[in-house]
C-alpha cells in the first residue's frame, strides 16, 4: 500500500506568496471560545511556506523542527536527519505525494517524541529536507487518536486527548462532522458559489488545490482565471497548476467573499476517491483566516473559531 503524503513549497516564491492571506496575528480571543488549551502545548515556529511546525525529538535527541501535515498518511523524516541518527534502513516503498508517485526510501524510528506524547516503532519515508521545508513531517500516524488545535492568535500548538473538554461557548465556532477515507478526514459543509465541495485540511500545503471538476464547473460561474504555473511537491517531483481564484466559499457558517486556488488533477483525489466530485485540499492560505482550527481524528470533528470581524450567518 503506498505512503500518502500531500505536501508541497511553492516551485515559484513569488506566485504563491501573491495568494497567500493570513490571519493577522495578535489578535484577542473571545473568552470561552472553541477551547482554552488544557492538552500538551507545544510551541511553534512558521516554516518558509507558511505551515507550522513543532519541536520532535527522536530517541532523545533534538530538537528537530517538523511540519504539522494534516494531509500526510505517515510521518516523514529529512535524509539529514535519518543519516544524522543513523537509523536503520528499511524496504523502500512508493510514496504518492501531489504530484505523483516515487519509491522513496525508508527508516525505522524507535521512538518519536512530541511534548510528553511518545509514538513507538514508526516507519518513515526519507526525503530531502530542501524540499520537505523542516527537518521532518509530522503525518496522521502520529496524530489519529488526538486532536490538534492550531491556534493561530497564541502561535501555539495544543496536542490533546480526544476525551479532554471542548467548550463550545462562542457563537464564532463552527463544527463539521467528517467521514474517514484512507485516514483522512473529509468534510462536505462547504460550497463555493454555491457548488456543494468535498474538503480536506490539508495543514501541510501553503495554498489550496482544487480538482478540475471544481474548475469547469466554476468556469460558467465566478471562477477568475490565473497563469499557469507549478509547485514542487516533498518528493521533488513538480505539480503543473492553473492559479485562479474564487468566489464566495462557505464553510458552515462562515462566509468568504474570494478563495486563491491551485487547479490541478492532484493523484490524491483520485486514491481519495474524489476524481470526478468537486474537491478541495485546505491549505494554510485560508486556514490562517481562523483564530484557531481544532482537528478531532477519534470523533471525526473539525472546529473552526472564526475572527471577529468575519462575516457569519446564524
Amino acid at each position: 500500500m503506498p505512503v500518502f503524503s500531500n505536501g508541497l513549497i511553492p516551485a515559484i516564491a513569488s506566485s504563491v506568496l501573491a495568494f497567500s492571506y493570513p490571519v493577522p496575528m495578535g489578535q484577542s480571543i473571545e473568552p470561552g471560545a472553541l477551547t482554552k488549551p488544557e492538552g500538551e502545548i507545544v510551541s511553534i515556529d512558521e516554516d518558509r511556506a507558511r505551515r507550522m511546525t513543532v519541536p520532535v525529538s527522536i530517541e532523545g535527541r533534538g530538537p528537530f523542527s517538523f511540519v504539522i501535515d494534516t494531509g500526510a498518511e505517515r510521518t516523514v523524516l529529512s535524509r539529514k536527519i535519518a543519516t544524522r541518527l543513523a537509523l536503520d534502513a528499511e524496504e523502500p516503498a512508493e510514496l504518492l505525494s501531489i504530484a505523483g508517485s516515487s519509491t522513496v526510501d525508508m527508516v525505522y524510528v524507535p521512538e518519536l517524541t512530541v511534548g510528553t506524547k511518545s509514538y513507538d516503532s514508526l516507519i518513515a519515508p526519507v526525503l530531502l529536507a530542501r524540499h520537505i521545508g523542516a527537518d521532518g513531517i509530522l503525518g496522521l500516524d502520529s496524530l489519529q487518536n488526538q486532536r490538534v488545535l492550531f491556534d493561530f492568535v497564541a502561535n501555539q500548538i495544543s496536542i490533546e486527548d480526544t476525551d479532554t473538554p471542548n467548550s463550545m461557548a462562542s457563537n464564532r465556532e463552527i463544527v463539521v462532522t467528517a467521514k474517514r477515507r484512507s485516514g483522512q478526514l473529509i468534510f462536505t459543509e462547504a460550497t463555493i458559489s454555491g457548488i456543494r465541495v468535498n474538503v480536506i485540511v490539508d495543514s501541510g500545503a501553503q495554498i489550496s488545490i482544487a480538482n478540475s471538476v471544481l474548475r469547469k464547473r466554476l468556469s460558467k460561474r465566478a471562477k477568475e482565471r490565473g497563469e499557469d504555473d507549478s509547485l514542487i511537491a516533498v518528493t521533488g517531483q513538480t505539480l503543473g497548476v492553473e492559479f485562479g481564484r474564487a468566489r464566495n466559499l462557505r464553510i458552515g457558517r462562515a462566509e468568504f467573499a474570494s478563495l486563491p486556488v491551485a487547479f490541478a488533477d492532484a493523484p490524491p483525489f483520485e486514491k481519495l476517491g474524489m476524481a470526478k466530485k468537486p474537491a478541495l485540499l485546505l491549505g494554510m492560505d485560508v486556514l490562517r483566516r481562523f483564530d484557531q482550527v481544532a482537528i478531532d481524528f477519534k470523533k471525526r470533528k473539525i472546529h473552526f473559531l472564526l475572527p471577529k470581524n468575519t462575516r457569519v450567518k446564524l
